[in-house]
C-alpha cells in the first residue's frame, strides 16, 4: 500500500488460474487455487491492455470528489461481484486512509452500486490505516487480507478479517497475522499447490534495504511460515518502492509477476518466469499503464483494473497475455491522416508506412525494439494520406486515401497480407478509431462532409458508407472518453466542431455542434490524460490552441493558446510515464513543449521541417518518430529509454513525400 514517504499509491492484486487446472474456489476471483505444473517457459507473451473505461465512481452521493486505490474483486455464490478498497476524499492523505469502500455490480463492467463501508480501522486493534485488501474465499468463508501499520514502519502488521456474506466482517481475534517492514504491505493470497501463499511488498531487513517481493505459506489461512524472497529489486529505501503491489498468475504456459508503480503513476511492469516463487529484473515480458491494477477473468477473458489518488474511481480494460498488444496500452484516440503512419503488429515489432509519389511504401522492426529492414514496395494509391488499425486478434488494417479513391489492405492473419481492395472514393482526410466493444469505425471527409463505415463484429466484415454530417474537406481526429463513448472532432474554415457518441459503442446524435473557433485551423489531436480526460490540441495561423476536459468524461474548457509556430500539424502523445508531448511540425522546422511535473515546459525547436510525420510507440514504451519532406530521404528519431531523452536524428532512406 502507499506510504507516506512515497508519490504513488500501490495496488494489490488478485490471484488467477487459467482454465487448464481446477479452481477451487469457484466464482471467487480475487484468487484461485493453484494446482501443480510444469513450468512453462520464461517470458512468454508480451502483456498489454486496451485503453481504459471508467466503470465506477466513489464520488456518487457525496459532496465532493472522492477517489478509490488499492482494491480487490470476488464474485459470489449467488453471481454478484463485490468491490472492495481504499477510499477518500480528495485531495489524498494516505495516513488516513482508514476505511474499506464496498459496492456491488452485475458484472465487472458495472453498474456498480454502492454500499456501506466494509471495515473501519480500529486502534484498539492496533491499525493506524487500512490498505490494500485482497478477499479470497475458502469453503463457506471470505477471507480479507490487509495491511493494517502500526506505530513502528519496521514492524507492520499484516492482517486478516473474515466474512460469510461479504457484508459483516470480523477480525481474526488473535491479532494481526504477522509483522514486518519496512511498512510491509499489499498482502495477495493464492493456493499453489498443496498450500496457501502469501506474497507482500517489504524491504530486505525490516528498517529498510532493497525493495523486495516477500511471501509466507499457510496450510490454514491463519499460521504462516518465516518470510522467502521471490523478487528483489536494485533500487533500495524505505517504504513504497518498486515491489509494490504484486501479483503472482500462470497464463500462456507461463508464470507471470505484475509490479507496480514502477518508473510512474500509472505504470505496472510484468514479469515473466517458470517458477513462482523467483522472479527477476532481467526478465521483463510487459506493460500496462495502470495504477492499483487488479486482474479479473470474467465473462470469458481476462481484464485490467486501475484506480488511484486523482482517478476518480476505478476503470477497467482487457488484458492481453499473449498473441494480441505486445505493447503499451492502445491510447484511445486516433489522429487525422498523415503520408507518414507507425503502427504495432500483434508480436509488438513497429511498422512504418510512408505514401511515396509513386506508391506505398513499408519497413519494419527486425526484433521488438530493435533495427529496422529496408524499405519496399507495398502497392496502393500516390502520394497516399494514410491510417492504420490493429483489430483485437492481432491483425493489421491500412488504409490509404490518393489518385481520387481510398483503398484498404488488411492482413488476413498476423503479418500475412491480403492484396489492396478498393474502399471507397476521393477523401481529403481520414482515421480511424476503436469502439469500446473493439470494432474499428472509419471517418472520411470530402466535398460533402464527412462519411463513415465500420466493423460489424470485432476484427470482422465492414458495414457499407453512410453520411455523417460535419463540414466540407475537414481534418478529423477522435478520442475516446472515460465512459468509452468517440468523440469525433471535426475542423475547417476557422471553426471546430464535436459530435459524441451516445453511449459506448453506440449510435450518434443527430448532427455536430460547433466547438469553437481557431483561425487558420488546418491540423488537431487528441489523447487521453492519466486521470481519465480528454486533451485536444489544434493548429491554427496564431500557433497551437488547447483545450482539455476538467475530469473523466468531463465539461471542455474554452479554447486557450498555448503558443507554438502557426501552421503547423500538431500531435498530442503521452510518455510511457504519463506525461504529455505536444509536438508542431511545418515546413520550416518542429519543435515540441512536454509536462515537467510542474506545468508545461517551453516550446523548444525539435528538428528540421517535416510535410508528414508519424509517431510510434516501441514495445518497452519509447516513442519512436518517423518524419518526411519533398526534397530527400526519411529521417528518424527515437526515445533512448522511456519518457526519456532523444537520440539524434539519423536519415533512414524511403522516399521523399512529394
Amino acid at each position: 500500500m502507499r506510504s507516506s514517504r512515497a508519490l504513488w499509491v500501490v495496488f494489490t492484486l488478485l490471484f488467477l488460474w487459467g482454465a487448464a487446472l481446477p479452481i477451487v474456489s469457484t466464482r471467487t476471483f480475487a484468487a484461485s487455487e493453484v494446482g501443480q505444473a510444469s513450468p512453462g517457459p520464461s517470458g512468454g507473451g508480451h502483456v498489454g491492455a486496451t485503453p481504459f473505461v471508467q466503470v465506477y465512481d466513489p464520488s456518487v452521493g457525496e459532496a465532493g470528489p472522492w477517489y478509490l486505490n488499492d482494491h480487490t474483486f470476488v464474485q459470489d455464490d449467488g453471481g454478484l461481484w463485490h468491490l472492495f478498497g481504499i477510499t477518500h476524499p480528495e485531495p489524498s492523505n494516505d495516513q488516513d486512509e482508514t476505511t474499506f469502500a464496498h459496492a456491488t455490480a452485475p458484472s465487472p463492467q458495472g453498474p456498480w452500486t454502492k454500499r456501506a463501508p466494509a471495515l473501519t480501522a480500529d486502534p484498539a486493534y492496533g491499525e493506524t490505516h487500512l490498505w490494500a485488501p485482497h478477499v479470497i474465499k475458502d469453503g463457506s468463508t471470505y477471507y480479507m487480507f490487509y495491511a493494517g501499520g502500526g506505530p513502528d514502519a519496521a514492524n507492520s502488521a499484516i492482517s486478516m478479517a473474515t466474512s460469510t456474506d461479504l457484508y459483516t466482517w470480523v477480525r481474526h481475534p488473535g491479532g494481526p497475522l504477522f509483522r514486518d517492514g519496512y511498512e510491509a504491505r499489499d498482502p495477495m493470497v493464492a493456493r499453489v499447490g498443496t498450500q496457501w501463499v502469501m506474497y507482500y511488498t517489504a524491504t530486505s531487513e525490516p528498517g529498510g534495504g532493497n525493495h523486495v517481493v516477500a511471501y509466507r505459506t499457510s496450510t490454514d489461512l491463519v499460521h504462516w511460515s518465516a518470510r522467502s524472497v521471490a523478487f528483489t529489486d536494485p533500487s533500495s529505501g524505505r517504504g513504497a518502492g518498486n515491489t509494490e503491489s504484486p501479483f503472482v498468475v500462470f497464463a500462456e504456459g507461463t508464470w507471470h509477476l505484475f509490479l507496480g508503480p514502477r518508473g510512474g503513476y500509472d505504470d505496472t511492469d510484468v514479469f515473466c518466469a517458470p517458477d513462482p516463487f523467483h522472479f527477476s529484473a532481467d526478465q521483463l515480458c510487459g506493460h500496462v499503464f495502470s495504477h492499483a491494477a487488479e486482474v479479473v477473468r470474467a465473462e470469458g477473458r481476462w481484464w485490467i483494473s486501475q484506480a488511484g489518488w486523482g482517478r476518480r474511481g476505478v476503470w477497467l480494460a482487457g488484458l492481453d497475455f499473449a498473441a494480441g498488444s505486445r505493447q503499451y496500452a492502445v491510447e484511445a484516440a486516433s489522429d487525422p491522416g498523415d503520408r507518414v503512419v507507425i503502427v504495432s503488429g500483434a508480436d509488438g515489432r513497429q511498422e512504418a508506412f510512408v505514401g511515396g509519389p509513386d506508391q506505398i511504401w513499408g519497413r519494419y522492426q527486425t526484433v521488438n525494439n530493435g533495427p529496422w529492414s529496408d524499405w519496399y514496395p507495398f502497392g496502393g494509391p500516390k502520394s497516399a494520406v494514410l491510417s492504420a488499425a490493429r483489430d483485437l486478434d492481432g491483425r493489421l488494417e491500412l488504409f490509404a486515401a490518393g489518385e481520387g479513391r481510398l483503398d484498404r489492405r488488411a492482413q488476413s492473419a498476423p503479418n500475412v497480407w491480403q492484396d489492396w481492395e478498393n474502399f471507397g472514393t476521393a477523401a481529403h482526410d481520414l482515421t480511424v478509431t476503436q469502439n469500446a466493444d473493439g470494432r474499428w469505425e472509419l471517418f472520411a471527409s470530402g466535398s460533402q462532409g464527412i462519411y463513415h463505415r465500420w466493423q460489424t463484429a470485432p476484427g470482422g466484415a465492414w458495414a457499407g458508407w453512410e453520411p455523417f454530417g460535419g463540414p466540407a474537406d475537414a481534418v478529423i481526429a477522435t478520442g475516446r472518453d472515460a465512459r468509452g463513448r468517440i468523440e469525433v472532432i471535426a475542423a475547417a474554415n476557422d471553426t471546430v466542431h464535436r459530435r459524441l457518441q451516445s453511449a459506448p459503442s453506440g449510435g450518434w446524435p443527430p448532427a455536430f455542434e460547433e466547438f469553437g473557433a481557431v483561425p487558420g485551423v488546418q491540423h488537431l489531436s487528441v489523447n487521453r490524460r492519466p486521470d481519465g480526460s480528454l486533451d485536444l490540441v489544434a493548429g491554427g495561423s496564431t500557433g497551437v490552441s488547447r483545450r482539455v476536459q476538467s475530469g473523466p468524461s468531463g465539461t471542455w474548457s474554452g479554447w486557450d493558446a498555448f503558443g507554438g509556430p502557426p501552421n503547423a500539424r500538431v500531435h498530442l502523445g503521452r510518455n510511457a510515464d504519463g506525461r504529455m508531448e505536444v509536438f508542431a511540425a511545418r515546413g520550416t522546422g518542429t519543435a515540441h513543449r512536454w509536462e515537467n511535473g510542474s506545468g508545461w515546459s517551453a516550446w523548444e525547436g525539435f528538428g528540421p521541417g517535416a510535410s508528414g510525420i508519424g509517431f510510434g510507440t516501441n514495445a518497452d514504451g519509447r516513442t519512436e518518430i518517423v518524419a518526411g519532406t519533398p526534397y530527400g530521404p526519411l529521417s528518424g528519431r527515437y526515445q533512448l529509454a522511456p519518457s526519456g531523452n532523444w537520440s539524434p536524428w539519423a536519415s533512414i532512406g524511403g522516399p521523399p513525400l512529394a
